[in-house]
């Protein structure tokens, strides 16, 4: 009988163990997923987080597995309202904040455009210069120098064939890497420092401009161009954008819109015009992307994180037959006076 306790007590404790072990793991990856969000959230500062932790803390209380952890966690996301962010969950799954209100402003048009995939489009409509500049999502160096240097070599070619005026296109743009787009189209920029990021305390970093014909971020290059161009600066551009244009796109927008001979046509962007970074926390097993900073312009002034066009223009894109696309004939009508 005493031998039969021992091992009935040992197992007890093993059990006891392993069932405490798990839920002092799944606390630990919810204060982890916490920490994460209440230091660096870009809109940390308008969450009750007294509040919110009691909800989570209260619904985890007899949670078990960080799957179900997760779910809980969502009470978090919600609070924050970051529709930029993605949380990606145990299973490796992907989660986005609801966001039905701009997915409803896709055209067929669009939708078709992005399944197209990664190009860009570079033509003379008449007289005028015509370039898209798609979603670029690179992080490794060799890419951002690869990407860079195909969005300069098309506005080289193009260049070659003195246009009278630059469409831009953007509309497609859903965010990515920044610097391969600006790096790219460094050409009709003048030098100095047109954006910084302002995080939710009011830090700001990446001083970010161009020098002598290079996209430069605290004045370092941020891609190698192989052949350089006379510079553009001086040129007409009319800029297209619309709820396609996110995130980096919007980005691009926002530094071409500090320019005295740029125009933008269309309609309001997606309303993510701000900076991402992504956390890996709890033993390196876990990722979010979240919001992080505001784009502020040189003097350090806050943008909107929704783009608005100078022009507002009617009707449905047209990627297939550009001369009857709307807004590109309004840009074209500007253009040419």
């Amino acid at each position: 009988m005493a031998i039969k306790k021992n091992i009935l007590a040992i197992l007890f404790f093993f059990i006891s163990s392993m069932v405490f072990a798990q839920s002092d793991s799944v606390r630990t990856y919810i204060d982890s997923a916490l920490i994460v969000l209440r230091e660096n959230s870009l809109y940390a500062n308008n969450v009750n987080w007294k509040k919110v932790e009691k909800q989570i803390y209260t619904q985890a209380s007899e949670v078990k597995s960080k799957a179900k952890a997760f779910e809980v966690l969502k009470i978090a996301f919600t609070a924050l309202g970051d529709k930029h962010a993605n949380y990606f969950s145990p299973e490796g799954n992907s989660y986005r904040l609801d966001n039905s209100e701009l997915m409803s402003r896709y055209t067929d048009s669009l939708k078709a455009g992005w399944k197209r995939g990664l190009r860009i489009e570079n033509k003379m409509i008449d007289d005028i210069a015509y370039i898209s500049i798609p979603t670029i999502g690179v992080g490794k160096q060799q890419d951002i120098d690869k990407y860079a240097n195909w969005i300069y070599d098309a506005v080289n070619s193009l260049s070659a064939k003195n246009p009278k005026g630059w469409i831009i296109d953007l509309r497609m743009n859903g965010g990515g890497n920044i610097r391969p787009m600006l790096a790219g189209l460094a050409m009709f920029f003048d030098n100095g420092t047109y954006t910084y990021y302002i995080d939710k305390d009011g830090n700001a970093t990446d001083k970010a401009g161009f020098l002598n014909g290079d996209f430069v971020i605290d004045d370092q290059p941020q891609a190698t161009i192989k052949t350089k161009m006379n510079l553009l600066s001086d040129a007409r551009v009319a800029l297209l954008i619309g709820p396609g244009t996110a995130s980096s796109g919007e980005g691009v927008a926002l530094v071409f819109s500090q320019k005295n001979n740029v125009k933008s046509f269309g309609t309001n962007t997606a309303g993510l015009a701000n900076s991402t970074n992504g956390f890996v926390f709890y033993n390196k097993e876990f990722y979010f992307l979240i919001s992080v900073a505001k784009i502020a312009n040189k003097d350090k002034k806050l943008y909107p994180e929704i783009v608005k066009p100078q022009v507002y223009v009617k009707g449905y894109e047209n990627f297939y037959k550009l001369a009857d696309d709307p807004s590109v004939i309004e840009a074209i009508k500007w253009l040419k006076k």
